[in-house]
């Protein structure tokens, strides 16, 4: 009787120190890495970034497995007019500037459609098929 009240008292006991040896970890906060505005879109705007010459896509910022990337893109509004500009991605979805026929500034958002496809919108909601360089 004896041993079994202090096997049940030990095990008892290390569950207790399992439990409140295990806390939830807490989530980093979610960082805004896009920025606001068409003009502080450029590699060197953003603190955190990394190079990488080995790889096709140089630049990443965030945190590990939060990532950002940068790349220059090329593609066609839906006049077939072509379009040129930069993008900042993380995740799924970005923003960026194209410059289009007339060889205006434009803003734009986009999101992944394929490898190295966008599909890209802009405040007047003119759509742009882009791709990555």
């Amino acid at each position: 009787m004896k041993k079994t009240l202090i096997l049940n008292l030990a095990l008892l006991f290390i569950l207790l120190q399992i439990s409140v040896s295990c806390k939830k970890a807490e989530a980093a906060p979610k960082q805004n890495l896009i920025p606001q505005s068409a003009e502080e879109i450029t590699v060197d705007s953003v603190t955190n970034h990394h190079q990488d010459t080995v790889y096709q896509y140089e630049y990443k910022t965030g945190q590990s497995g939060n990532y950002q990337y940068n790349y220059d893109i090329t593609g066609y509004d839906s006049g077939g007019n072509e379009v040129t500009g930069n993008i900042n991605v993380e995740g799924k979805y970005g923003k960026g500037t194209l410059i289009n026929n007339e060889g205006n500034e434009v803003e734009i958002t986009a999101e992944w459609t394929g490898y190295g496809k966008l599909k890209a919108t802009d405040e007047e909601g003119n759509e742009y098929e882009i791709e990555v360089e």
